[in-house]
């Protein structure tokens, strides 16, 4: 199974990733939803006869089925599943490590670019988690080749979400905001495109490729990250450039790009970084640009059902990603205002997918002159 800059997968990797997904889907489609008995039949009336009333939030309902043994044991596999794909993904890179080295340097004249800035420290909301459990992290740098974190990103990529039964990935959902975006803005020709938090390329990749007259950037704050994407695009024959760099705060001139985007990132930002991202998204945006950052959740606002709102949570308290309630709670337009957008020029707003999934984006376009 070809993976890690096409590099090929043993016949006891791809069995043992197969394993690993096939666990996270009974976990995730099979037990998962039997837990909502559970609560109705268990914790519900327990908590009503404690509180003598119905609980008033997800806060509530978390203590509550914590203490249910079906919860433990399905919140324990699930916690195992996870670990278990880190140990698989992991192994496979000790063994193809030197082959990822080698696979990861030029060939030939690079097509794009990559610019990897010394010093560069990562936010500590990003650096002191592991996101997703991942190890090291996604700032992991182990040395002036590495791309350690990326080849984790992609290997966590082939069982994650399709593991939650998404069926939707991410880099296909932005060609739907593409197309979204230029149904709103009917003007949007996009000479510079940003894709901040780009991870491994995919949707800066996405971008290139709906965008091909577009001069496209991707920046990530791991130095494996940004390797890892530029090698994943120079074997692909793609021209876009790549910089370790930090959302929030960028070293591009005021207005030097058309359109600005992310993909699942804002749910592993900081409330605080949130303010500086939409600010510094403000900056760089020329006159009539536009920014979007897409988002795979509902919103809480928009859930009525607190069980199912609590169910969602899950990665918040359990998953390493302490600000994914904070952003579907948050006032997101909010951010937008503070950062310079009018108020008349901030939106945010759902649409489908082919398959279904359901998206969410929030964006903005800078006033023209």
């Amino acid at each position: 199974m070809p993976g890690f800059l096409n590099l090929e997968t043993v016949h006891d990797e791809a069995s043992r990733e197969a394993f690993v997904l096939a666990l996270k889907l009974h976990i995730n489609t099979g037990l998962g939803p039997a837990l909502r008995d559970v609560y109705e039949h268990k914790a519900a009336p327990r908590l009503h006869k404690d509180l003598g009333r119905p609980p008033k939030d997800r806060h509530e309902i978390r203590k509550a089925m914590t203490k249910e043994p079906t919860w433990q044991s399905w919140a324990s596999l699930w916690s195992t599943s996870q670990g278990l794909m880190w140990d698989a993904i992991g192994d496979e890179i000790d063994r193809l490590d030197e082959d990822l080295r080698l696979a990861a340097k030029p060939k030939r004249k690079p097509r794009g670019s990559l610019r990897i800035v010394p010093n560069f420290a990562a936010p500590r909301y990003v650096a002191d988690v592991h996101i997703h459990g991942q190890p090291g992290g996604y700032d992991l740098d182990l040395s002036d080749d590495d791309v350690t974190a990326g080849a984790y990103c992609e290997g966590a990529g082939r069982i994650y979400a399709r593991g939650q039964g998404v069926v939707a990935k991410g880099n296909k959902a932005i060609h739907y905001l593409f197309e979204d975006l230029c149904r709103t803005y009917p003007k949007l020709k996009p000479r510079r495109i940003l894709d901040i938090g780009c991870n491994t390329g995919g949707s800066t990749l996405a971008a290139k490729a709906y965008f091909p007259e577009a001069e496209v950037h991707g920046i990530d704050i791991g130095a494996g990250l940004m390797r890892y994407a530029h090698a994943r695009a120079e074997l692909q024959g793609v021209s876009v450039h790549f910089a370790t760099q930090n959302g929030e705060r960028t070293d591009f001139p005021d207005g030097y790009f058309d359109l600005i985007v992310s993909g699942t990132l804002l749910h592993e930002m900081s409330f605080k970084a949130m303010y500086n991202l939409c600010g510094e998204c403000h900056r760089l945006l020329s006159p009539g640009g536009v920014m979007a950052h897409l988002e795979v959740a509902l919103r809480h606002r928009d859930v009525k059902d607190l069980y199912f709102q609590f169910y969602r949570d899950w990665s918040t308290h359990y998953n390493a990603e302490p600000f994914w309630g904070k952003l579907h709670d948050m006032d997101v337009i909010d951010p937008m205002i503070k950062g310079g957008f009018r108020s008349d020029d901030v939106w945010e707003k759902y649409f489908p997918t082919p398959s279904g999934a359901k998206w969410w984006a929030m964006g903005a376009q800078r006033a023209p002159k």
